[in-house]
């Protein structure tokens, strides 16, 4: 919560002076709504977390669908040139989604939220349905995902992706000369949202208007902008009515009983950030005991994992043990002989064919193909490192609790009385590597 308090100051200093000092429109700085925008600006991060775990979830279950190598090449490129083709994936499927929330009857109850606003400003951005802003941010991260993205650049295109949200919105005529063909701006943007019917049907990108050019959408006159803003459909006010609007729209007498009862028991942002942060609490909790964090928990709970108990008494044989921690933590400790192939270099691809490689030479005439167990220092990082090894075909475990649970059960002079039964001997080479 501090670093919300301190993300939303920060914003309000640098948009309110330049919507003061190049306006587009004449509006008090507290415009109608605005403390109901505020609203969301603070929920926005929780609802922005439950939309990362359905993206988790929804990808978990595509693994079969990965390809590793492209993957690889992906991840491969500088980070630049990965920015500008996130920049292009991304803002087309999003450009589909926003279509299919304007043409899709069901769809736009709840786009109609964020049309709803009638003064625009920076803080007009947030203003989105938790149901919407689900919706695209998972059609918007799960090309991204797929393509195998470096994190790097996911966590630069999504400040890239922030800014660009405000910016479009703003109350402000700055004008961008060619630079509007290329990267959205509120000339491009805020005819989306002019109160005739005709023209918010216009504009669908958020980044790129080169594809609003492309599909025929493009509404960019060169002298106007829009005096009116809004949607002729009666959207409650204040927060809790919005998020009701979708469901009840079509009750008259329903929806004015529960406005009521709404404003009478409850107060919109402590009910709000309750509902959302319980289960976020519980999983942030299970993941914590599990030494993970949410997205790489959920991913756990579709990986194949094995306990020190059960290595010990040899439920899997004949096994490999890969060290994927970080080359100063191998130096410092590490289960028997194990070789190191750090996540990073699996991440990277060539770290996936040194895992083939070391598979391979275990293995002659007539033998069994062992089980690779991958190992970290409490779970997270093996996860990570079994999901980009998922395709190559090998059996593949991640040993719970990593190297810490092994100690706590085994001091490092058993490690070869252990490991003897289980384990297949590797040639120098390959363990030296």
């Amino acid at each position: 919560m501090p670093e919300i308090v301190k993300g939303f100051f920060i914003l309000a200093f640098i948009f309110i002076p330049l919507e003061r000092i190049f306006s587009l429109h004449k509006q008090k700085i507290f415009r109608l709504g605005w403390a109901t925008d505020a609203t969301y600006f603070f929920t926005g991060h929780f609802i922005g977390t439950a939309g990362a775990i359905v993206v988790t979830v929804i990808f978990s279950l595509m693994t079969h669908l990965l390809n590793p190598e492209l993957q690889s090449k992906v991840a491969s490129q500088p980070i630049w040139l990965q920015l500008v083709e996130a920049v292009v994936v991304s803002d087309l499927a999003y450009y589909i989604a926003h279509r299919l929330l304007h043409e899709v009857p069901w769809l736009w109850q709840f786009h109609a939220v964020h049309h709803s606003i009638e003064h625009m400003d920076w803080l007009a951005a947030v203003r989105v349905h938790p149901c919407d802003q689900v919706f695209t941010r998972t059609c918007k991260m799960l090309p991204l995902c797929w393509l195998g993205f470096t994190n790097q650049t996911l966590v630069v295109y999504a400040l890239y992706s922030a800014a660009i949200a405000f910016l479009i919105h703003a109350n402000i005529k700055i004008k961008f000369g060619v630079l509007k063909w290329f990267v959205a701006t509120p000339q491009f943007h805020h005819w989306h949202h002019s109160k005739i019917p005709e023209i918010n049907n216009k504009n669908f990108a958020v980044q790129l208007p080169l594809l609003d050019l492309l599909f025929g959408t493009l509404y960019m006159p060169s002298q106007k902008m829009p005096q009116k803003y809004g949607i002729s459909d009666r959207i409650p006010a204040g927060y809790i009515g919005q998020l009701l609007y979708p469901f009840i729209r079509k009750n008259k007498m329903l929806n004015d009983k529960l406005k009521q009862g709404v404003a009478r028991y409850f107060s919109s942002l402590p009910v709000m950030l309750g509902v959302i942060l319980m289960p976020v609490c519980f999983l942030s909790g299970v993941a914590l005991i599990n030494h993970m964090d949410i997205p790489t928990f959920i991913a756990s709970l579709n990986a194949q994992k094995v306990t020190v108990a059960e290595l010990q008494r040899g439920k899997l044989k004949p096994v490999i043990l890969i060290d994927v921690r970080s080359p100063e933590e191998y130096a410092a400790d590490r289960i028997g002989e194990s070789p190191l192939v750090p996540l990073t270099d699996i991440e990277a691809g060539f770290g996936v064919k040194q895992v083939q490689a070391i598979a391979q030479a275990s293995v002659k005439s007539n033998q069994t193909q062992p089980t690779i167990v991958l190992y970290c220092a409490g779970g997270a990082r093996s996860v990570k490192a079994y999901q980009k090894l998922q395709k190559t075909g090998l059996n593949l475990v991640f040993l719970s609790g990593g190297i810490t649970a092994w100690r706590q059960a085994i001091p490092a002079k058993q490690d070869a009385e252990i490991l003897a039964p289980i384990t297949r001997s590797l040639p120098e080479a390959v363990r030296s590597n």
